[in-house]
């Protein structure tokens, strides 16, 4: 065999071969390497929020024209359900007077009176004492009683007046009026006035 000797020439170019394939070689795998192995795109920030986290609350009341109204209170009066009516107390009833019962049969009558109400009879008891005065109780030598309690001395005089001219509008003359003060003593200012007709004969 021939031996073969290697020139400058040759020896350069064995050289560069050796470099190449230990630095060139060994640094295109770890490019790829790196290349495989880079990590993937960062995922977009996230805002982390705080879990039950109790509401802002205010005392402080809102200025006008924040957008938010107050509810209209609830309608009252109507009667619907959720609506409060405040208690209302009744008005207060007027004392009760005039007539309280007749008997034409027996010729009697009786009425209530208040003097701090009236000065003179109503309406009802004056009617009353026309159909008294009908009563067959009622003869020519009878008189009317009147009983009353004790009041004092303008109130009696007041209530005497007021009686006298009742049964004068049907035509019965003062002087066919007797007028007996019983001993009661009335509780409330307003009492019952008993009428009933009396013979002449027993009054003598």
């Amino acid at each position: 065999m021939r031996s073969y000797d290697l020139t400058e020439r040759g020896k350069i170019i064995i050289a560069v071969i050796l470099v190449t394939l230990i630095f060139v070689i060994p640094a295109i795998v770890l490019a790829a390497k790196a290349w495989n192995s880079s990590p993937p795109p960062d995922d977009p920030p996230q805002t982390s929020v705080p879990e039950d986290l109790p509401p802002d609350i205010s005392n402080t009341p809102l200025p006008e024209g924040s957008g938010v109204d107050p509810p209209d209170p609830p309608p009252s009066g109507n009667g619907e359900q959720g609506s409060y009516d405040p208690p209302v107390d009744p008005p207060e009833e007027p004392q009760e007077f005039g007539p309280v019962g007749l008997d034409k049969t027996a010729g009697t009558m009786s009425f209530l009176y208040a003097p701090d109400l009236q000065s003179s009879l109503d309406a009802d008891t004056i009617s009353m004492m026309g159909d008294f005065i009908t009563s067959p109780r009622n003869t020519d030598d009878s008189q009317i009683t009147v009983e009353l309690p004790q009041l004092s001395e303008n109130e009696t005089t007041e209530l005497i007046s007021a009686i006298t001219d009742a049964f004068a509008q049907h035509s019965i003359a003062q002087n066919d009026i007797s007028y007996i003060v019983t001993s009661s003593t009335p509780d409330d200012h307003i009492f019952e006035v008993y009428l009933s007709f009396t013979q002449a004969t027993n009054l003598k």
